[in-house]
């Protein structure tokens, strides 16, 4: 099973808006034409989309893209409302215990895969702990879009050896996220479900 990146990539990018910092315009240059599911076998660490519907309505897609450089409106919003839902986050801000413990939950036993996961949660957590309880124009917490954004990049970047494909596209395009680019400008257009 792969980890689903792209699901985790729509929902990072009908959620990020209000980000702390413009991306640059050089991470819409993408790295080549692979399909960066192919790069990475994991488990499916997100849950259905379906126990989000709540979050997603209260929280609506735009009907314009943003401009570039910018993001989409609601993405600190909506990652409040999911993690929330998880259990993830109170008080607005995230726990990283409960993170660890809600992700390293749907890894089916993988040694691998949880020092994987408790790796990446440790570091997307002191990544954007030092945001705080800092809230956006709208209210909600910059800490909460901030870890949504870190998460897939750090999976995909920390892919154990096991489940990686040595290939040139996909160095290329875990190089292109070690620049510090969202996980979402390795697809053209909207990722597939």
């Amino acid at each position: 099973m792969k980890l689903n990146f792209a699901l985790l990539t729509v929902i990072g990018l009908f959620a990020m808006a209000c980000s702390q910092q413009p991306i640059s315009q050089e991470c819409f240059t993408r790295p080549n034409e692979g399909n960066p599911k192919d790069c990475c076998k994991a488990p499916n660490v997100i849950p259905p989309k379906d126990q989000f519907a709540e979050c997603m309505q209260k929280y609506p897609k735009p009907s314009e893209p943003p401009t570039p450089g910018s993001m989409p409106p609601n993405h600190n919003c909506l990652a409040q409302c999911m993690f929330e839902q998880q259990g993830i986050m109170a008080d607005g801000a995230v726990s990283k215990d409960a993170a660890i413990s809600k992700t390293v939950a749907v890894m089916g036993g993988s040694s691998e895969w949880e020092a994987t996961t408790k790796n990446v949660v440790e570091a997307c957590y002191q990544k954007v702990s030092a945001l705080g309880a800092q809230k956006d124009s709208q209210g909600c917490s910059v800490m909460a879009g901030s870890f949504l954004d870190c998460m897939p990049s750090m999976m995909f970047t920390n892919c154990p050896s096991s489940a990686w494909t040595a290939s040139t596209e996909c160095e290329q395009m875990k190089a292109h996220l070690q620049k510090g680019c969202p996980i979402f400008t390795l697809w053209k257009g909207p990722p597939s479900h």
